[in-house]
């Protein structure tokens, strides 16, 4: 009797040992499946959008984004059950300059949006921008309306619009090496900040006078142009002033009085266009040799004047501006 009561005491020990064993590896399985859960809803990108009264929230793979030299781009995709959905691009500079928001609604007869020509931020407002690239991270928030594209028969004409607004973040933005440069200008005042969103350079040799032409945009309607009678690379260092009345090696500041448009092509027409007066100077300082290209660095300063009244006193602007090859 008793190696009868003994056995069966081991084997009601064994058989606790068993399901004690049974219950810690499926507490291992089911802690080991709530992590890769975890990691599998862990969101690196997000975009929550309004477009006009539809709220909508994308993540992870539906989003794409990358930064380049002085710029960063997102794009965001959304696929609806019937494969007809929307995208929508962003693009800004890297201080948070607004370049261009653009929508492919195809849920509409694939109508395009964007942005407005010149004045982006005359319709469009930027937030809480944040972008950090030692941490790939990029976050805003955005609130306005975009305007149905128009061609070049339709640039007096008001278009429909199309409300969005959100936030955006994205936490792995992917680097791209820079191989080029582009030209930068940039001020502030206490009623003007100058950030250029676009820039470009021109030769006109029937202009005797200033035939080189640097143009900067800035995203809230305002052009800043450098006329010269030399390439500014070719331009010796130090500083130059000129007056109301100088013809060459001077600095103009206009403003974009147009109706908002948006033609992706930016067509540039003088009506648009306030032209203001200006006297300042501007600085060489220095001129050295980027990715290639040559880059001509300095500072200006400059009063603007509308009919004798001035509107801005711009010190210390900052500028780098690529010369003709």
């Amino acid at each position: 009797m008793v190696n009868i009561i003994n056995t069966i005491s081991r084997s009601k020990y064994f058989e606790r040992f068993l399901m004690n064993v049974a219950s810690i590896l499926l507490f291992l399985v089911l802690y080991s499946c709530d992590k890769d859960d975890i990691k599998a809803e862990a969101i690196n990108k997000s975009l929550d959008i309004t477009i006009d009264n539809e709220n909508l929230k994308l993540t992870n793979s539906s989003i794409s984004s990358n930064e380049s030299c002085n710029g960063v781009f997102a794009s965001c995709k959304y696929d609806s059950s019937n494969n007809l959905g929307f995208r929508i691009e962003f693009r800004l500079t890297k201080n948070g300059a607004l370049k261009n928001i653009t929508l492919y609604d195809y849920r509409n007869e694939n109508m395009h949006f964007e942005t407005a020509d010149f004045n982006p931020k005359g319709l469009m407002t930027i937030t809480n921008f944040e972008y950090d690239q030692t941490k790939n991270y990029l976050h805003f928030n955005f609130k306005g309306e975009l305007l149905e594209q128009s061609y070049s028969d339709e640039l007096d004409v008001d278009k429909k619009r199309k409300h969005i607004e959100g936030t955006i973040t994205i936490q792995d933005v992917r680097n791209t090496e820079c191989t080029s440069f582009i030209s930068d200008l940039n001020f502030e005042t206490n009623n003007l900040k100058f950030s250029t969103n676009l820039s470009y350079s021109s030769f006109d040799s029937v202009l005797k006078k200033a035939p080189y032409q640097f143009y900067f945009y800035s995203d809230n309607g305002n052009c800043t142009i450098f006329k010269s009678n030399k390439n500014l690379w070719n331009l010796d260092i130090g500083t130059y002033t000129f007056n109301k009345n100088s013809i060459e090696n001077r600095i103009d500041l206009e403003q974009y009085i147009g109706i908002f448009r948006a033609t992706q092509l930016l067509w540039v027409r003088p009506i648009d266009w306030k032209k203001f007066q200006t006297t300042g100077s501007y600085t060489i300082k220095e001129h050295t040799i980027i990715n290639g290209e040559k880059v001509t660095k300095g500072e200006m300063n400059l009063q603007v004047y509308d009919n004798g009244v001035l509107l801005h006193n711009i010190n210390n602007g900052k500028f780098e501006v690529i010369g003709f090859k």
